[in-house]
C-alpha cells in the first residue's frame, strides 16, 4: 500500500511540474545609455504576465545594455502582459508615462514588443507543442518555431545542445540525419528555453519516433509525352536510390491535377519482384499535370515509413493534327487535275495515300498531287500514324 501511494504521488508532482514548465516567456530589453530619459535620474521599466514580472531600473552606462530575462507562466494563465515605463526628476523636459496591453494566450502567443521610457523589450512566448505527427525519418526537414535555445536526447535524460548556428534563434529547420548520435536510434526528444551563466530554464520536452526514410526520388522524372493529341498513351518512369529490403512493400499514389482539383489517384503497390533497377513506371497517362505520393511499410504493412510527396509535373501532347483538301480539276478533257494537301499540326514529317494504297512521305506541309479525273479516297497521317480527329 506504501508503495502504491508513492508512485502515485511521484505521478502527481510530475503532471504538476510538467504543467509548470509547459509554457515559457523570454524578454529582451535594451536599455538606452546614460540615466533614463530627457536628464532623467530615475526610471522604471516593467512586463508583468500572471504572477511573474520583471523591472528595470535606468541604465548608468552611456551605451546600450542587453539584458535577458526567462520566466515560466503557470496556472492560471493570465490573458494580457501589462508593461508600464517611467521617468522621475526629468530636468529639461516633463516626466515619461509609456503603458501597453497586450493580448495573450500560451498557446499561440508569438512575439510582441514594449516601447518604454528607459527601454525597449522584444517579448517572445516560449512554448513547443507536441507535434500531431511525431514520426520523423532522418531525412524529414523537420521545422521548430517559438524558441531560443535548443537541445535534443535519445533518452529524455542526456541532452545535448545544437550547434551555434541554431542557437539564439526563435525558429529552426533541420535534418535527425544533421544530428550526432542518430545512427541505430529509435526516438528522439527536443526541448527549448533559455540558457545563460546563471542557469538553464526549457519548456517541456516533445518527442519524436524515428522511423525508416523511404526510397528518395533520383533526379527528375523520366517523361513520354502523347504520340497524339487527345491520347492516352503518356508515361513515366520514376528512378529511386535504394532497393526494397525483405518484408518492405512499396505504395505509390499518381494524381493528376485538373483545374485545381485532384482526380482520383494512380495507385500501384510494388513488392522487391516488381521493382527492376529501382524503377517504377506508370502508362496509360493523358496529358496534365501529375504529382506523385509514395511510401513504403515494413513489416507486411503494419509499420509505415515516411510518407513523400514529389513536386509536380507536365505530360504534353502534340497540337492536333488539321488537314485541308483542295482539288484543282483538269483544264483539257483527258488531263490532270491537282490535289492540294494543306497540313499542320502533329508530328512531321506527315504521310498521304490514296485510295488506300501506299504510304507517301512529304516533308512540307502543302504537296500538290497531279491526279486524272476521278473520285479519290485521300487519308493523311503523321509521324506517329495518328489522324485528324
Amino acid at each position: 500500500m506504501e508503495k502504491k501511494l508513492l508512485i502515485l504521488l511521484f505521478f502527481f508532482i510530475s503532471i504538476v511540474l510538467q504543467g509548470q514548465t509547459k509554457y515559457g516567456i523570454l524578454v529582451e530589453t535594451a536599455l538606452d545609455p546614460f540615466l533614463g530619459w530627457g536628464g532623467s535620474h530615475g526610471g522604471s521599466h516593467s512586463i508583468r504576465v500572471g504572477n511573474n514580472a520583471i523591472y528595470k531600473s535606468s541604465n548608468s552606462q552611456d551605451v546600450v545594455v542587453t539584458e535577458y530575462d526567462f520566466f515560466y507562466v503557470t496556472a492560471p494563465y493570465p490573458s494580457v502582459i501589462t508593461c508600464t515605463g517611467g521617468t522621475t526628476g526629468n530636468i529639461d523636459v516633463p516626466d515619461c508615462r509609456q503603458s501597453s496591453t497586450i493580448p495573450y494566450d500560451p498557446n499561440t502567443f508569438d512575439r510582441s514588443s514594449f516601447s518604454g521610457c528607459i527601454a525597449y523589450s522584444k517579448i517572445m512566448g516560449i512554448y513547443l507543442p507536441q507535434p500531431v505527427n511525431s514520426n520523423a525519418c532522418k531525412e524529414d526537414v523537420i521545422t521548430f518555431n517559438r524558441g531560443w535555445n535548443w537541445q535534443y536526447s535519445y533518452d529524455g535524460s542526456n541532452w545535448v545542445n545544437f550547434t551555434s548556428e541554431f542557437q539564439a534563434q526563435r525558429n529552426i529547420s533541420f535534418k535527425i540525419k544533421d544530428l550526432s548520435g542518430s545512427e541505430g536510434k529509435l526516438k528522439i526528444y527536443f526541448r527549448t528555453g533559455y540558457v545563460s551563466i546563471n542557469g538553464s530554464k526549457f519548456t517541456d520536452q516533445i518527442v519524436y519516433d524515428i522511423i525508416p526514410c523511404s526510397p528518395g526520388l533520383v533526379g527528375t522524372p523520366n517523361k513520354t509525352n502523347l504520340s497524339c493529341n487527345n491520347g492516352n498513351n503518356g508515361q513515366v518512369t520514376f528512378t529511386f536510390d535504394r532497393d526494397l529490403i525483405q518484408n518492405e512493400s512499396f505504395l505509390l499514389n499518381l494524381t493528376q491535377i485538373v483545374n485545381g482539383n485532384n482526380l482520383p489517384p494512380i495507385t500501384k503497390n510494388v513488392s522487391i519482384a516488381d521493382f527492376p533497377n529501382r524503377q517504377i513506371t506508370f502508362t496509360g497517362l493523358a496529358s496534365g499535370t501529375y504529382f506523385l505520393h509514395y511510401q513504403t511499410f515494413l513489416n507486411n504493412g503494419s509499420n509505415p515509413t515516411s510518407d513523400n510527396t514529389d513536386n509536380p509535373f507536365f505530360i504534353d501532347q502534340p497540337t492536333p493534327l488539321k488537314f485541308i483538301i483542295t482539288p484543282t480539276n483538269p483544264s483539257c478533257n483527258g488531263g490532270n487535275g491537282e490535289i492540294l494537301i494543306n497540313t499542320s499540326g502533329g508530328t512531321p514529317p506527315y504521310f498521304y495515300s490514296i485510295n488506300n494504297g501506299t504510304k507517301i512521305q512529304f516533308a512540307n506541309g502543302s504537296p500538290i498531287i497531279p491526279a486524272p479525273n476521278g473520285l479519290y479516297s485521300i487519308k493523311i497521317t503523321d509521324s506517329n500514324g495518328c489522324i485528324e480527329k
